[in-house]
């Protein structure tokens, strides 16, 4: 399985297996790093590292001092930034150690190589692999190549998902908010303003006075939230209840259909004069 067939093989049922489950792109890395033999460091555009994974043969006693803040080094990020294509196989025979504190890396002849990332056009990241002892060998290079289409459309296909899981939400948080009568909108507004986050306890008596309504107000928007799946509640007693947002979208969606509301009471008001 050592030969360049062999690993393409490798490469092709990982992209297989990928395009059907979600797979967390560090685990991801942590196969394509056995199958290259090389460290894999993915990041941002902003030069944040949110997956990467070290060859067993190059572990040191810094590796995790230096992924402690998940930054790319200056010098590798400097690269990144002035160049549009790839960088390969490029080499450095006495290297700076990527843990700032250390001078000189525990390891001598470091190669790497750095391949941007694209998303509609635009560099939105980057892939870096480094390796020391041996360069990246043409066969090398034609397996970076393929791990880096592989991270590229894994991360287009991630980043796809969770545009539709949030236009999920929203549609969720606004069928929810609309389906409250403006009393339990504004019984929901205030039960928010004293929650202050995303779980927490309330007193359904304190909410009904914050918003000039009534008990049973207040407890049948809950219930509405809650059928529609943006909350959960449980009771805690003497009228009380834990609740937890579930949609990130709900304070946003009550916000916008609050000011709705004001808008076209204020239109009313107007036209009546």
């Amino acid at each position: 399985m050592d030969t360049l067939l062999g690993k393409i093989q490798q490469l092709n049922s990982i992209f297989s297996k990928s395009a059907t489950t979600l797979t967390p792109l560090s685990a991801l890395c942590d196969q394509l790093c056995n199958i290259i033999g090389c460290n894999i460091y993915v990041f941002s555009r902003e030069g944040h590292i949110f997956a990467y994974s070290i060859a067993d043969a190059f572990e040191c006693p810094y590796t995790k001092c230096s992924l402690k803040e998940e930054q790319l080094p200056p010098y590798y990020y400097e690269i990144f930034l002035s160049e549009d294509k790839a960088v390969i196989d490029q080499y450095e025979q006495l290297p700076v150690c990527t843990y700032q504190d250390v001078k000189i890396c525990e390891f001598d002849d470091r190669y790497f190589s750095l391949y941007p990332i694209y998303s509609n056009f635009q560099k939105t990241a980057g892939m870096l692999l480094i390796r020391y002892g041996n360069h990246f060998s043409q066969m090398d290079n034609i397996l970076c190549e393929y791990t880096s289409a592989i991270i590229s459309l894994e991360m287009l296909r991630q980043e796809q998902t969770r545009i539709q899981q949030q236009s999920l939400e929203i549609a969720a948080a606004k069928l929810a908010v609309n389906s409250l009568t403006f009393s339990e909108l504004r019984s929901v507004s205030a039960a928010l303003e004293i929650l202050g986050g995303t779980e927490g306890d309330i007193f359904l008596n304190a909410v009904a006075q914050k918003s000039y309504s009534t008990h049973s107000t207040v407890s049948g928007a809950l219930k509405k939230l809650e059928a529609a799946g943006v909350i959960s509640t449980k009771s805690k007693g003497v009228k009380g209840k834990y609740i937890k947002i579930t949609n990130s979208r709900l304070h946003e969606e009550v916000y916008m259909a609050e000011k709705q509301y004001r808008k076209e009471r204020l239109k009313a008001r107007r036209e009546k004069k």
